[in-house]
């Protein structure tokens, strides 16, 4: 019996070509395949391609966010160092208080604006030396037209008959008066004149030599000094005191209104906080210390009277401290004291009187023999423990060694009118000498790097004194001043900067 099921016919080759079938391989990347190459530094090879590239962008974003952070850190540093750590660095100290010197350069942004008002102001020197220029022109028209006048009178009277009696009178008379317009218009013309000439050859040229980076620079460093001193004992003093010498807001703003109306006109405030990197409340605090500086100065000078407490003493001085021991120790062995000063004193103002002082009151000493540069011998002189007879130790000062002893001591003294003035004047820096001289007190010497860095030297400011050659010329601008601002503060300056300070400013 045979099998029902259907036989599966053999399998035919297809009609196709029979031509060999070519296989391609396939080259698709396969993302999640790993390839067994390192990523860095050997390491990697066990991370798929979408994993390395997941890490290389990770790492340049993380690369490219440090570099920016740095760049960020560097610039914030920078600014940081230039507008905060540098301006707090200290350009001078007293007694451990700081000045920063980010103050020194407000205050000598101000005192150079200062200068360059009383010098080119509208009521400043150039402005005087031009209007005593025409004054003088003036005064020289009414000395030429008198002349014509006078010349034409003696025509006149010369042509006159002899019987004119009458107009010769009149003319003779018109003769007088205008030989008397002449005479008064030439002294007038030369008292002008020899003003105006002082202004050019003197007065002006003494200022601009007070214009430069260093004196005005040294002048408002010790403007700081003095400062912590005057704060510092005006903490320690009643308010009735305070309220004589702080400066009130209305005095403030009296004095900046001032000073903005004093501005040259090629500035103007605005410019001036602009150009000087200043703010407004910089000026202000700047113009408080001015203030209150000059309102020391006065009330100092009120306490000067006389009569008053006063010394008289001797003194040696010697060029060594050697030198001076021995001659301390010989008159502690009682030498005698006048010999030794004719003998032994390199002071040729008081050896030959025996080391004579004189009467003094305090701070006399500090100006007439320490040529204002510091009050040791002061100090020491003026202690009310002070004895009769009392010798000193050896006092150093200027460089120079003293030995002083009292030989008498009068609380109610008078002093004469010319040293009472003097004391009067210099009020402030015998004070402010004094300070300094106490024991115990430091005063750090000021940075001439800083005081002289150019980021804190405002615009304008020379560096040396200008040339003289065209300092007078009427019309003109101060010789060697670029944009006609000076940079310093002229002596004797009205309603300015005051002086008084030790080594500093010249006096009011």
């Amino acid at each position: 019996m045979k099998s029902q099921t259907a036989r599966r016919p053999d399998t035919t080759r297809s009609s196709r070509s029979a031509k060999n079938k070519k296989y391609v391989r396939q080259t698709a990347h396969v993302e999640a395949r790993r390839d067994g190459k390192p990523l860095i530094f050997g390491w990697g090879g066990h991370l798929s391609h979408s994993e390395k590239t997941r890490l290389q962008r990770r790492a340049i974003w993380f690369v490219t966010a440090i570099i920016g952070l740095i760049i960020v850190l560097i610039i914030v540093g920078y600014w940081v160092n230039l507008n905060v750590i540098v301006p707090s660095l200290p350009i001078t100290a007293v007694n451990g208080q700081s000045v920063p010197q980010s103050d020194y350069r407000k205050l000598l942004a101000v005192n150079t604006q200062y200068a360059s008002n009383h010098l080119n102001g509208p009521n400043g020197l150039i402005a005087l030396r031009d209007q005593l220029k025409s004054q003088v022109d003036a005064q020289q028209k009414i000395i030429d037209d008198a002349k014509k006048q006078i010349d034409d009178l003696n025509g006149k009277i010369k042509a006159l008959p002899a019987d004119a009696k009458t107009q010769r009178a009149d003319l003779e008379n018109q003769l007088d008066a205008a030989k008397k317009q002449q005479s008064d218009a030439q002294a007038s013309h030369d008292q002008l004149m020899a003003k105006y000439q002082d202004m050019v050859q003197n007065t002006i040229p003494n200022a601009q030599t007070l214009f430069t980076q260093s004196q005005l620079g040294n002048d408002s460093s010790q403007w700081l000094q003095d400062d912590i001193f005057i704060r510092n004992w005006l903490d320690k003093q009643n308010s009735s005191i305070r309220t004589q010498i702080e400066p009130t807001s209305a005095a403030i703003e009296r004095e900046l209104s001032s000073f903005k109306a004093n501005m040259p006109k090629i500035t103007n405030y605005s410019k001036f906080l602009s150009e000087d990197n200043v703010s407004d409340a910089d000026v202000h605090a700047m113009i408080a210390l001015k203030l209150r500086r000059q309102d020391m100065q006065n009330y100092l000078a009120a306490q000067t009277t006389s009569p008053t407490y006063q010394v008289l003493a001797r003194a040696i001085t010697a060029s060594t401290m050697s030198d001076a021991n021995k001659i301390l120790d010989q008159l502690k062995h009682g030498a005698d004291f006048g010999k030794l000063a004719k003998d032994k004193s390199v002071d040729t103002n008081t050896n030959s009187k025996g080391g004579d002082l004189g009467w003094m009151a305090r701070g006399q000493y500090t100006i007439t023999l320490a040529a204002k540069q510091s009050a040791v011998v002061d100090n020491w002189i003026f202690d009310r423990a002070r004895t009769l007879n009392e010798l000193s130790p050896v006092l150093t000062e200027n460089g120079a060694y003293h030995i002083v002893q009292i030989m008498n001591i009068d609380p109610s003294h008078v002093v004469d009118a010319a040293n009472l003035q003097q004391l009067k004047g210099n009020a402030l820096l015998i004070w402010l000498k004094e300070q300094a001289a106490q024991p115990g007190v430091t005063i750090t010497p000021v940075d001439q790097n800083k005081m002289l860095d150019p980021s804190n030297i405002p615009p304008g400011l020379p560096a040396g004194a200008p040339s003289q050659g065209g300092a007078g010329a009427p019309g003109g601008a101060p010789g060697g001043l670029p944009g006609g601002l000076p940079g310093g503060i002229p002596g004797g300056m009205p309603g300015g900067l005051p002086g008084g300070a030790p080594g500093g400013i010249p006096g009011q």
